[in-house]
């Protein structure tokens, strides 16, 4: 039996294009960790919701029906009949079906700590993102996934984009960022890094950097704050990543 895996994700405008989305992050980042092989299919957020529905996924439902990552896994048993098509759309769904499936190294998704990490993204760190970090992606998207952002986003942010940013940062976003990298600070801290779990990366680790992939690839603000305030431990976990290869294939 063999498998070959698609992993779908929405292109930034440069060229290679980059994967920027900490919710694809957390599925890439572990195949990557995994040196599974794969490859990347790029769709604009306009073509989201035709793409996934022509291939017969059930809407979400909400204001967005359709989200990426996805993962399309291709199982052609070893007698060669007709391959089984997998369609994974959830983040989580992904990474715990790689590490299912590709054992080691493995990633741990059990101990509490990740949970812990999961929560402070969530709960902390997700609001001044949304201002700061979030209403930049346009600058970075081509020029149709951008018009689609600044229409389908003032929907639920009740403004148009620029001036939910004024509003956040009225608000004190950069602030709550300083605070929250502090928290995740002590949170790396706790096992003595890089990861959280020391020397082995968790779940919990590869969703922090895709948070902080998401705010490298938005623009140089907010990832210059982030450098500032997030010390030892934010370079140290980006290294280790680098060097763990989780963040090596970004573009394809």
């Amino acid at each position: 039996m063999s498998t070959k895996y698609t992993l779908f994700d929405i292109p930034t405008k440069s060229n290679p294009p980059m994967s920027w989305s900490p919710n694809v992050w957390k599925a890439r980042g572990v195949l990557n960790y995994k040196n599974v092989p794969y490859e990347t299919e790029w769709i604009e957020y306009p073509d989201i919701r035709v793409r996934l529905a022509a291939m017969g996924l059930p809407s979400k439902g909400g204001l967005m029906p359709y989200t990426l990552p996805m993962l399309r896994a291709t199982i052609t048993p070893a007698d060669g009949s007709e391959p089984q098509i997998k369609y994974l759309t959830d983040s989580a769904d992904i990474a715990k079906y790689i590490n299912d499936q590709h054992p080691e190294p493995a990633v741990d998704f059990d101990h509490e700590i990740n949970e812990e990490a999961l929560e402070l993204l969530v709960n902390t760190l997700r609001d001044p993102y949304c201002g700061v970090v979030l209403c930049e992606i346009p600058n970075v998207l081509s020029e149709r996934s951008a018009a689609y952002v600044h229409e389908t986003r003032p929907i639920w942010m009740g403004m148009p984009i620029a001036d939910f940013k004024k509003k956040k940062i009225e608000e004190g976003a950069w602030a709550n960022l300083e605070t929250g990298i502090g928290k995740l600070r002590e949170l790396l801290r706790r096992n003595e890094g890089p990861f959280l779990l020391g020397e082995k990366p968790s779940f919990g680790d590869i969703a922090i950097i895709g948070y902080m992939i998401w705010a490298r690839e938005s623009g140089p603000e907010a990832w210059a704050k982030i450098k500032e305030v997030g010390g030892k431990e934010v370079k140290d976990l980006m290294e280790a990543a680098e060097e763990k290869k989780i963040t090596t294939r970004a573009t394809y």
